[in-house]
């Protein structure tokens, strides 16, 4: 195990630090470097950069409650390795974070129903798992549930992965604009932002002539309403209408029950 001393004021995140984070990553450098940023955090690490070394470390300490891990290992999946590591836990619930570079909705799907806390697209920065792991222990600290399919979650982890995606692939290659403006409009307004016409062209990943054109199609399907911004009559603001509302809430509970179902 790797630790570092708290040396500075225990904060909210930091009282709530799981005992021990297990690092799977089958890239040893990688590895070291995710476990380096994350032991001077306020965690203590274990990596193992097999899944035969991770089972042989969940079996042998008890202080491990949160596992890191990609979802492709060199001899088993990681979603498989989250199956057999939570059979070891011997009844101690793991939760988890998952970090890979195939970020495909059937992934997110399988991850969600294993109890995954959070989806980290590759390549992770230290920094990002760092934060990861620290709103966790928040969450557990203020003793609120670790479902990560409240709220606005759902529309907001598939950005990231859009986002992340994007940053990898080009955005070129993968475009579904009028999705992506959905996928903000929604989680703008559940999170209580607003959104004007220009947001949303920036957000659908397209050209303007394109987003525009998306847009005006979401205004005929009765998705979408647009009005003058109140406060600055040059801005024009995008709104869900209840039929928008009411489809994007019938989605995420249809994703949500999935996620139940398969845990149960």
């Amino acid at each position: 195990m790797i630790g570092l001393p708290t040396v500075r004021e225990t904060t909210l995140a930091e009282a709530a630090v799981p005992h021990g984070v297990l690092i799977v990553e089958d890239d040893a450098d990688l590895a070291a470097e995710l476990a380096e940023a994350v032991a001077h955090a306020g965690f203590t690490v274990a990596v193992a950069t097999s899944a035969s070394d991770a089972l042989h470390i969940i079996e042998g300490d008890a202080t491990i409650e949160l596992v890191v891990t990609d979802i492709m290992l060199g001899d088993i999946s990681g979603l498989e390795l989250l199956r057999k590591l939570s059979k070891a836990a011997r009844g101690r619930r793991l939760r988890s974070i998952v970090c890979s570079g195939f970020a495909s909705a059937d992934n997110i799907l399988t991850a969600l129903r294993l109890g995954v806390v959070d989806f980290l697209p590759k390549p992770v920065m230290p920094d990002e798992l760092v934060e990861s792991l620290k709103r966790e222990a928040t969450r557990v600290a203020a003793g609120r549930p670790t479902n990560s399919l409240q709220g606005a979650r759902p529309a907001q982890l598939m950005l990231e992965v859009r986002k992340k995606r994007d940053g990898i692939f080009g955005s070129q290659l993968f475009e579904d604009p009028a999705w992506n403006m959905l996928l903000d409009l929604h989680a703008s307004t559940v999170g209580g932002r607003t959104v004007t016409v220009s947001d949303l062209c920036l957000a659908s990943g397209a050209s303007a002539t394109t987003a525009l054109r998306r847009l005006g199609t979401l205004l005929d399907m009765g998705l979408i309403e647009r009005q003058p911004d109140p406060v600055d009559r040059r801005r024009v603001l995008v709104q869900q209408t209840q039929k928008c509302r009411d489809a994007m809430e019938l989605f995420s509970e249809w994703l949500r029950s999935n996620v139940e179902a398969g845990r149960n």
